[in-house]
């Protein structure tokens, strides 16, 4: 190659950037080897010349061998002298390096290292390479020693980097991976299916409604029956339990969810006489058989429905006085005539050997009661001024205290035969008494978490002792409020304010007992017979099914029954609020109460004017199950419970009662108890609606509270929107 070529390569801009314009520092700092350090900084190096230079790896000065230069480098031979001097360079320092224990994988000779290579996997063979040795150029540390005080830069000498070679067979590499890549891929999936299922799950199992969980005996709706007058099967003229077993149907499409028997234990004179009773524990004859009873129980329990038993303590248990001694009845209104008729005399005997029961179980009751130990009676306090005419005349033999025992066992009898709760009536007459508290705590450790007892308002207001309150508000689920109508809205509306404001209902809803709403009882008269409307009784029930707590219904007033006007029968005024049902009235109904040929105990009063809202307590009873802001007694609004009842307005026999839930919408009822056609302007409270609940024409009608017009007896429940 000609002197005038080689110029030209040295001058080319490809030559001055990669041998000219280079910086040492940049070469100190490089990662890259070099194999020739670059000229000083200004200084063009000129590429035939040939520098003896220090070959650290053969120990020879480099001008022992040919130098390639620009000249031969571009010629073949000269490229392939370049290429041997570093080939054998790194050879050499290959084959003379010994094995160390910073290198466990170099193999004692080469066949057995290529053999090797061969029979390992890929991966083991990527892991296993020799080490491999980088050239690098660094300042000579002598020359600095020795030069500290002269000035300029020391030269650069070569220096031989050796990274170590990692373990010669890892154990993961022995590993079956086509497995376990089929393993992840299948787990993955297994749990992509299992989150899947679960967000599914939770979408469907999602409240549709947010409401608070309650029992069965909160805010269902409970049906109050005497059983004397409601159905007659026997054909004597009196009603029976399996009367009650074969209207199951009208019960169910009513929406009952509770039935409360008034009184089915044996009197001195049943019907007439109920409140005489003699027993706890005996089915009066009138009324059929024990057997006839459990098969009520079984047929309410499969139709989704409890039964509650009226206990009459007062003044059966004050009477008692022990339940074995000689006493003279106590008489009720009415007795006096009708004595010489229906005669009989109960004498209670020291002995159970006269006593007759009914089936053999009621025996063995008795026959406990009579050999339990006689203790003072628990929660009697009796004056020593009361006339002995009107009280049970005790033997000296016997120590009056077996009332306790009665009551307890009794109790115990009657959850055998899976009554579901027990309205303990007459209990506010013993709230002062100092064994009050133990006897109650002892009857709600019997009944259990599902059974429930019910006691009248009364009781609660009566209690002077907190200890005796507390107990009350522990032992009691539902407090009996019997709500009177004869006394006009604005008298509603403050029986229901006293209710609802009281302290009771601002405690934790799980803790405090409900409140049981009675329209009409066996101790008032009928609703109809009260109110100056006739046709009002549908509308007086959604009243009472639209307050807070668990309502209940009398027998015949959804159907607007009345007082039985007993001229023919001057002896039983006092029942003149039980006459027998008229099924007649009762639409698609074919039987009667009694038989064609049978006299009824008491004449039937059929309701005198047909009502336009025969289905709206049917239509209530559904809400009463679904709808939040109606079933529930409390809400929990900003951490604290408040009543979700208002009663918004109440003048001029018309009454408006608000109810409300967050997050839900408002219901509102507004009701008509006067004579009267009432157009009201209510826009000051509500704008509009649509009517879920009322008259039959009316019904999923949008209507509006400017001009509110409501006819005498009718009643509108209204959904406003949100």
């Amino acid at each position: 190659m000609d002197l005038k070529k080689s110029e030209k390569l040295t001058t080319s801009p490809l030559t001055q950037r990669l041998f000219i314009k280079q910086d040492p520092q940049d070469e100190e700092a490089s990662d890259c080897p070099l194999l020739t350090p670059s000229p000083p900084l200004g200084t063009t190096p000129d590429p035939l010349e040939t520098p003896t230079m220090f070959n650290p790896l053969e120990d020879t000065p480099l001008e022992m061998t040919p130098t390639p230069t620009l000249d031969n480098l571009n010629s073949e031979e000269g490229l392939k002298a370049f290429i041997d001097i570093v080939n054998s360079s790194n050879k050499k320092h290959m084959i003379e390096e010994e094995p160390s224990s910073r290198d466990p994988m170099v193999e004692s000779s080469s066949s057995e290292e290529s053999s090797s290579l061969t029979k390992e996997p890929v991966c083991t063979q990527l892991l296993t390479q020799l080490n491999t040795a980088y050239q690098h150029l660094a300042p000579d540390a002598q020359a600095i020693f020795y030069n500290q005080e002269t000035s300029g830069k020391p030269p650069l000498v070569g220096i031989q980097l050796v990274v170590p070679k990692p373990p010669k067979d890892y154990s993961f590499t022995r590993w079956n991976w086509p497995r376990i890549r089929q393993a992840c891929f299948w787990l993955m999936v297994c749990v992509l299916t299992l989150s899947t299922g679960l967000v599914i799950r939770g979408i469907v199992l999602m409240p549709k409604k947010c409401a608070p969980p309650t029992e069965w005996w909160q805010g269902k709706l409970f049906y109050e029956i005497f059983p004397g007058s409601f159905q007659d099967t026997s054909r004597n003229g009196v009603g029976d339990i399996r009367g009650i077993t074969m209207r199951m149907d009208y019960l169910q499409h009513l929406g009952v969810k509770a039935i409360r028997l008034n009184s089915i234990f044996s009197s001195s004179g049943y019907p007439e006489h109920y409140p005489s009773i003699t027993s706890l524990t005996k089915i009066d004859h009138n009324l059929g058989s024990i057997e006839d009873f459990e098969e009520l129980v079984d047929t309410l329990h499969k139709n989704g429905m409890s039964l509650i038993l009226d206990f009459p303590l007062h003044p059966f248990v004050e009477e008692l006085r022990g339940g074995f001694m000689k006493r003279t009845a106590v008489k009720s209104p009415g007795m006096e005539k009708t004595e010489g008729r229906r005669r009989r005399n109960i004498e209670i005997k020291p002995t159970i050997t006269t006593t007759t029961t009914t089936t053999t179980e009621s025996s063995t009751i008795n026959n406990e009661i009579a050999k339990t130990p006689t203790t003072p009676l628990p929660f009697l306090n009796m004056t020593k001024d009361e006339p002995k005419s009107e009280r049970y005349v005790a033997s000296n033999s016997v120590d009056p205290n077996q009332a306790e025992h009665e009551v307890t066992k009794a109790l115990k009898y009657w959850l055998r035969k899976r009554v579901d709760g027990f309205y303990l009536k007459g209990l506010e007459h013993y709230v002062n008494d100092i064994h009050f508290v133990h006897l109650l705590e002892d009857w709600r450790d019997i009944l259990g978490y599902q059974k429930i007892l019910i006691c009248n308002w009364k009781t609660l207001q009566s209690a002077k002792s907190e200890v005796v309150r507390k107990t009350i508000v522990g032992s009691i689920n539902l407090l009996d409020v019997t709500l009177k109508l004869s006394n006009g809205t604005k008298d509603i509306k403050r029986q229901v304010e006293l209710i609802t404001k009281s302290d009771l209902l601002r405690e934790p809803s799980i803790d405090h007992p409900w409140i049981h709403w009675s329209i009409g009882s066996v101790e008032t008269d009928r609703v109809i017979s009260s109110l100056p409307v006739k046709n009002a009784s549908a509308a007086v029930s959604l009243l009472g099914m639209m307050l807070p707590g668990t309502p209940s219904i009398f027998y015949g007033d959804e159907i607007g029954m009345k007082d039985c006007s007993c001229e023919d029968h001057s002896d039983l005024q006092h029942l003149h609020n039980v006459p027998p049902m008229a099924w007649e009235a009762v639409k698609d109904s074919v039987e009667r109460f009694s038989s064609s040929n049978v006299m009824p105990w008491l004449p039937v009063t059929p309701p005198d004017t047909p009502s336009s809202m025969a289905e709206t307590v049917v239509s209530m009873s559904h809400l009463r199950q679904t709808t939040t802001p109606i079933f529930v007694d409390t809400a929990l609004k900003h951490d604290h419970i408040s009543v979700n009842c208002d009663v918004r307005y109440a003048n001029d026999e018309l009454i408006v009662v608000e109810r409300w839930y967050p997050r839900q919408n408002t219901y509102v009822l507004v009701v008509n108890l006067g004579n009267v056609t009432q157009v009201k302007d209510l826009s000051s409270l509500y704008y509009d609606g649509r009517v879920v609940s009322g008259p039959s024409n009316k019904l999923n009608q949008s209507i509006y509270f400017r001009e509110f017009v409501i006819a005498p007896g009718e009643a509108f429940l209204i959904k406003l929107e949100k």
